[in-house]
């Protein structure tokens, strides 16, 4: 103890750098305690630098896994923003590309990345002038559609990656005809389809919007039914009925959408066969739903009459 007093009192450097050595001591173990040096991980953004105007680049992921070391303090929930991960993009060549994701953290350390890598396509960018045609959507009256008069533009420019493109069939102006029963002007967002009509994504449309001038048409489709022949009344006495044919077994017709699909044959207006004595040919005519236009409105039945035995 004396020799600790007699170093104080002389006031000499010796007792100053013990000072200060002990006191680093004791602030170093009280924020080890207080505030130690702890790991955690974090999901974060994954960046894509330096890629070349005329290059796009697929199936990287959106966010990575950064295990990072810092003080307890530092490493709270806004601790991600001063994570940092990205593939470099800089003189990639096309095709399949195997790339390291590089994270850094300003305010600690990086421990660990997952992935380490990703695999990701590196395409060339192209572009392809197509025509601009209409698809109706929100139709709850099938027998109405619309009938594009003006599209504007007529066509436009689509900015992707070749790949995509190859697959690009159309552009399409969706127009809603929901509650319209007269014409109409409406403004369009443009979509691009492949040929089996799913979306080509990843592409831009330029510009992304038509105006369309909408004119509303009645639909009409055509079918071949066949004809069956409605009889009334009873052969007289001792005669009955050996072959029945009519002409033609079959008739086209056309008619609104939501009138067709309930039709499966069409039928004649009755025959009377009670004054049937022989073979004999009729013509009667069809007798058909309100909105349907057959080819011709009358057919022929052919009756082969015969004695019972």
């Amino acid at each position: 103890m004396n020799f600790l007093e007699d170093l104080f009192k002389k006031d000499n450097l010796l007792a100053k750098i013990i000072s200060l050595v002990v006191a680093c001591f004791l602030w170093a173990y009280v924020m080890m305690e207080q505030n130690p040096i702890v790991e955690r991980y974090y999901e974060v953004p994954l960046q894509q630098r330096d890629v070349a105007e005329t290059m796009a680049v697929f199936n990287a992921p959106e966010v990575v896994t950064v295990q990072v070391r810092a003080s307890r303090l530092l490493l709270g929930d806004s601790a991600v923003q001063d994570i940092i991960a990205y593939i470099d993009l800089k003189d990639v060549a096309e095709g399949q590309q195997k790339l390291p994701v590089t994270a850094v953290f300003t305010k600690g350390e990086v421990v660990n990345v997952l992935p380490k890598e990703v695999n990701v396509l590196v395409d060339r960018v192209t572009e392809k002038t197509v025509p601009v045609v209409t698809s109706v959507v929100d139709n709850a009256d099938e027998d109405i559609t619309v009938d594009s008069n003006a599209i504007k533009p007529a066509r436009v420019v689509v900015r992707g990656a070749s790949t995509k493109l190859s697959k690009l069939d159309k552009v399409t102006a969706p127009v809603s005809i929901k509650d319209q029963r007269e014409n109409f002007q409406a403004e369009c967002i443009l979509v691009a389809l492949d040929e089996n009509g799913k979306l080509v994504s990843d592409v831009q449309i330029i510009p992304d919007k038509a105006t369309v001038d909408a004119i509303i048409v009645r639909k009409m489709i055509s079918a071949e039914l066949p004809v069956r022949v409605v009889i009334t009344g009873e052969m007289q006495e001792g005669l009955q009925i050996a072959q029945m044919q009519v002409l033609p077994e079959k008739m086209r017709i056309t008619a609104p959408p939501s009138v067709l699909k309930k039709l499966r044959e069409l039928n004649t207006k009755p025959i009377d066969i009670t004054t049937l004595t022989g073979s004999m040919a009729v013509n009667t005519e069809l007798d058909l739903p309100d909105k349907v236009i057959p080819d011709k409105r009358a057919v022929q039945v052919r009756f082969s009459v015969e004695r019972q035995n």
